[in-house]
């Protein structure tokens, strides 16, 4: 599913209404009738509705006067909140048009706060058409008491587009922001509707056609995309095949201090359906490995933590259909810091690197740029450190996240609650999964998951892209939130894969490429 940015919104608007002709009274028409009829899909009957609709001064506001004018037709409690004089001749006549149906109206002013108070208090649903997507100053005054209003009362909200007071490019609160229920964005959903505030903001989405025709969509590439199904890849299995079919993934990580995260990631691998999975680790995390899951093959380094002694030992398992996992629980030793730097130089092999082997390698960046087979899946922390920019410059940066992959040449998955997949080029925001993900050993999962379905024959970026979508599902299957052992969901993974595989049945084996 396509998502757009405010401006690429904006620019398929003025297409529509110059290039094609469509009068922007019509789009708006179009955009307030839509949002009545999703309130009509959740709420069966209006009729006995008390609906109070908060319209500011710009194009949100006058959407929100199609929606009330409309609702018209459905209850005979409909009553707008003007919050000041219109900026948009669209604005205007579509006030006229309200009044001339015989709408009701009051006007925010200082003086009748309590007025309005008891307005919205004995209201049933409030329809939010305060500002829309092209929001780019903090929330004041008047518009920040009514929003506070909304927000304290808590009846049901339903936002025009967007929560007013969210970025619909950022997701940040601007100043303050309506707690929305349920919103209804216009052809696309809006990048500031997944990232920071936004999914806790937006409720319930939903995205409604106004009518830009598809002309006007296909003249302008879009490079944003929401992770659904049908970007999934899972991996064929034939009938005439062997372990070594599905390739070999060799999880390099552990050390003294931590035993879980490379089992977490080899679990991963072989979940995913990949032939054979090694785990390389020092010997007590290989036991530990090897007893809970004796389908693991060993490969133990004789030490407590890695150095350049043990990279011939691990190369020379090396074969045609070789993966890696580099980093889960491998610590930042200095000789550790070594291992990789010379492991990196002396492999060819597709590598996905996680955890500490992504903070390591951040003074030889070098030796990663230009691959164009390395995946990098840091946390917001990790890639801080990398970049070593603050963590709020890099957090939900997506802008940042494709730079960084056009520079180096790989795939980059920067892991969050939205996680921000890129190859340098298209931009992948997964909104799947929950909060049961919110603990150690997800991201070890994660590494395991992608270098297993490369090692399939996906190409990174469906790999990365198919492992986040999975292990998001896995986590959504696994209802108990936050309650759960991480180990659980990895064994959930078969699950949401063969449910995805009886989905594309459905619709004919139709299995796109990225």
């Amino acid at each position: 599913m396509k998502i757009v940015s405010s401006n690429e919104m904006k620019m398929l608007d003025n297409k529509t209404i110059e290039k094609i002709g469509i009068d922007s009274l019509v789009l708006m028409e179009r955009a307030g009738l839509m949002v009545v009829q999703i309130l009509k899909k959740y709420f069966d009957d209006l009729s006995e509705k008390k609906i109070v609709v908060v319209c500011g001064k710009g194009n949100n506001g006058g959407d929100g006067l199609v929606v009330a004018r409309e609702l018209m037709n459905y209850t005979n409690d409909v009553l707008v909140i003007l919050m000041d004089e219109f900026s948009t001749k669209e604005s205007e006549t579509n006030f006229k048009v309200y009044l001339n149906s015989g709408g009701k109206y009051v006007k925010f002013e200082k003086n009748n706060i309590e007025l309005i108070e008891r307005v919205i208090a004995e209201s049933d649903i409030v329809v939010d058409a305060i500002f829309g997507i092209g929001l780019t100053k903090p929330v004041i005054g008047d518009y920040k008491t009514v929003i506070e209003v909304i927000n304290r009362l808590s009846k049901f909200t339903v936002a025009v587009d967007i929560a007013s007071g969210l970025s619909s490019n950022s997701g940040k609160i601007m100043g303050t922001s309506v707690k929305a229920d349920l919103t209804v964005t216009f052809e696309f959903p809006k990048i500031g509707h997944f990232i920071n505030s936004g999914k806790k903001l937006s409720g319930e989405l939903e995205v409604v056609k106004i009518g830009i025709p598809k002309k006007i969509i296909n003249e302008n590439i879009f490079n944003k995309y929401v992770i659904t199904s049908s970007l999934i890849t899972i991996p064929k299995r034939e009938v005439e095949s062997n372990k070594g079919t599905y390739g070999k993934v060799i999880v390099i990580g552990g050390s003294k201090e931590f035993f879980g995260a490379p089992l977490l990631s080899t679990l991963g691998a072989l979940r995913s359906g990949v032939g054979k999975a090694i785990i390389c680790a020092p010997k007590t995390v290989v036991l530990n490995a090897i007893n809970y899951e004796p389908g693991l093959i060993p490969c133990v380094i004789d030490d407590e933590y890695f150095s350049q002694k043990h990279v011939l030992q691990i190369l020379s398992l090396e074969d045609e259909k070789t993966v890696y996992v580099l980093g889960p629980g491998i610590g930042r030793k200095k000789e550790t810091k070594e291992f990789i730097d010379t492991f990196v130089n002396n492999t060819d092999k597709p590598i996905v690197v996680d955890a500490d082997a992504i903070v390591l390698l951040s003074e030889n960046r070098e030796s990663i740029k230009g691959r164009e087979n390395i995946v990098l899946t840091p946390h917001p922390g990790e890639f801080s450190q990398f970049l070593k920019l603050p963590l709020d410059e890099v957090k939900y940066n997506y802008e940042l996240v494709k730079k960084i992959a056009k520079e180096l040449k790989v795939i980059i998955n920067l892991k969050d609650s939205t996680s921000i997949i890129s190859d340098g080029d298209k931009i992948f925001f997964n909104i799947c999964g929950n909060s049961s993900l919110s603990k150690g050993g997800s991201g070890d999962i994660l590494s395991g998951l992608i270098a297993g379905f490369i090692a399939q024959g996906l190409t990174l970026l469906e790999s990365t892209i198919t492992a986040s979508y999975v292990l998001g599902k896995a986590a959504e299957l696994y209802r108990p939130e936050g309650r759960n052992f991480i180990s659980e969901i990895v064994n959930l993974i078969p699950k949401v894969i063969e449910a995805i595989l009886k989905e594309k049945e459905e619709i004919n084996g139709n299995i796109p490429r990225i």
